[in-house]
């Protein structure tokens, strides 16, 4: 019962400090997708379903802090989180490495992804910029490592 609690508090507050970085805490005009990283990191430790379903209410908090396209951040982070429960059955993905790698990968892909469907259902490819797209990836790396380090003793409630 703990961790769930743990999970809900997570998850809200995933959602304040995404929305403190993207407003407040940019660098150099770059802040980490940190509800992307904690998608993955949620299908890494507990599966897709779990994953899908988190990264669906976060995906849908994102649509609605832009209001460019409600829905493509919340199908980007289903998906995300569909291939990064994939990826879990063929690579074990507890490790920093692998979380950092399938970050770095996943990244570029969700960006384009997010512009795709802003060229499919509204016309415009949505197009986040170079600076992000470039630099994002290794941001998020960042991101990654230290919600790695993180998780266990916090949401899990083990020490590391």
């Amino acid at each position: 019962m703990r961790r769930y609690a743990r999970l809900v508090i997570l998850v809200a507050a995933a959602m304040l400090a995404q929305w403190w970085w993207s407003s407040h805490g940019m660098l150099g005009g770059v802040a980490p997708q940190l509800l992307l990283v904690l998608t993955i990191i949620v299908a890494a430790r507990h599966g897709a379903i779990k994953a899908m379903v988190i990264g669906f209410f976060w995906g849908l908090f994102i649509d609605l802090m832009s209001a460019r396209l409600v829905g493509a951040n919340a199908l980007a982070l289903t998906l995300v989180a569909y291939g990064t429960g994939l990826a879990r059955r063929q690579v074990d993905l507890l490790g920093i490495e692998p979380q950092c790698a399938i970050v770095f990968a996943l990244t570029p892909l969700y960006f384009l992804f997010w512009g795709l469907l802003g060229l499919l259902f509204s016309g415009s490819f949505l197009w986040v910029g170079w600076r992000s797209f470039l630099f994002d990836p290794f941001y998020n790396c960042l991101v990654a490592a230290l919600a790695f380090l993180l998780w266990d003793p916090w949401v899990e409630g083990k020490p590391r």
